[in-house]
């Protein structure tokens, strides 16, 4: 009987080894030792509400494990450099050395700068700033699409990573005609996006844009876009914990009243950019949620996919950068 007993004995000591065994592999997994990303306050700014309740209103989402962090490659630029790729543009002049930027004025009043911590440009021309008036002749979207892809290729301002996204019309000047109201464009913009594969890349770029002014007239160039490579898969955070964040003001809210509650309508993952002037390092996956507030009308939030453990915040410096083109 003592011997049944001694058997049992090692059978349990067996199991219960087993699953510590497991449960410190189990932890040794989740625990992965990943380097913090550096990313800079959740910037709060929107329409000062806040969340108490967040219900969804469609099926609970399914999203992958881990998604890839980007490291932000800072450009190398030398004012030759500049010289050349603005002197490609018809913007011949000396170059200035700002605090934030390259830049050369030329004589006939265009202008052509790069932002030092992205390698983002900016080009005008004196038909670009004075732009007011309705254009007389506005061309095809193909023909504005064709004639932008020749001037950024031959210019050396295509990215290999960019594609078409759109022809925007909306720069537009209200004139009175025969006492009816019209909208007529006064420039015309084509709009390159980053190449994506399931995952869409948003915030302040990446884009190129190419304006356009009378009779297909090329009259300014812009191009928000930093370079970056893959960095590490790093864990994405539960769903539920991302809504609990939102509720705790861990996120950018768009159209929320004070302590609203809100119906989730849609969900989706993406990548966030900064602005212009934000020392941004990494580039980390976002959750987007889309829904209607507790008056109807449709919000927007933004919150990190990444769990904060990975996360190092860093103050944002006090930078002034140089004015932004038409939008």
């Amino acid at each position: 009987m003592q011997r049944g007993y001694k058997i049992v004995a090692i059978l349990i000591f067996i199991v219960i080894a087993g699953a510590g065994i497991f449960t410190i592999l189990s932890n040794a997994k989740n625990q992965e030792n990943l380097p913090l990303i550096v990313q800079r306050p959740m910037p709060k700014s929107g329409s000062g509400g806040n969340f108490l309740n967040l219900t969804l209103d469609i099926p609970e989402p399914q999203f992958p494990e881990k998604m890839m962090v980007y490291k932000v490659i800072k450009p190398a630029l030398t004012k030759e450099m500049i010289r050349e790729q603005a002197a490609k543009l018809g913007v011949v002049g000396s170059v200035e050395d700002t605090e934030v930027d390259f830049r050369v004025m030329s004589t006939n009043g265009s202008i052509f700068s790069v932002d030092k911590e992205t390698g983002s440009i900016n080009f005008t021309t004196k038909e670009f700033e004075t732009a007011v008036s309705p254009l007389k002749t506005v061309l095809s979207d193909e023909e504005y699409k064709k004639l932008a892809l020749e001037f950024l290729t031959s210019s050396g301002l295509m990215k290999e990573e960019a594609e078409f996204r759109d022809v925007n019309k909306e720069n537009t000047v209200t004139i009175v005609e025969n006492g009816v109201e019209k909208k007529l464009p006064f420039m015309i913009e084509v709009r390159f996006g980053r190449k994506t594969d399931d995952i869409p890349w948003g915030g302040v770029g990446p884009k190129i844009s190419v304006y356009f002014g009378e009779n297909g007239k090329i009259i300014g160039a812009a191009s928000v876009w930093r370079d970056v490579e893959p960095f590490r898969e790093y864990p994405i955070k539960e769903f539920s914990k991302a809504l609990e964040d939102i509720k705790q003001g861990k996120a950018t809210i768009y159209e929320a009243l004070p302590n609203d509650s809100g119906k989730v309508k849609e969900i989706r993952l993406m990548y966030r950019l900064d602005p212009i002037g934000y020392q941004q390092e990494y580039v980390i996956p976002y959750f987007m949620i889309i829904g209607t507030n507790s008056k109807g009308t449709p919000f927007a939030a933004f919150t990190r996919a990444i769990s904060e453990e990975y996360i190092l915040e860093k103050p944002v410096p006090q930078v002034t950068v140089p004015e932004t083109t038409k939008q």
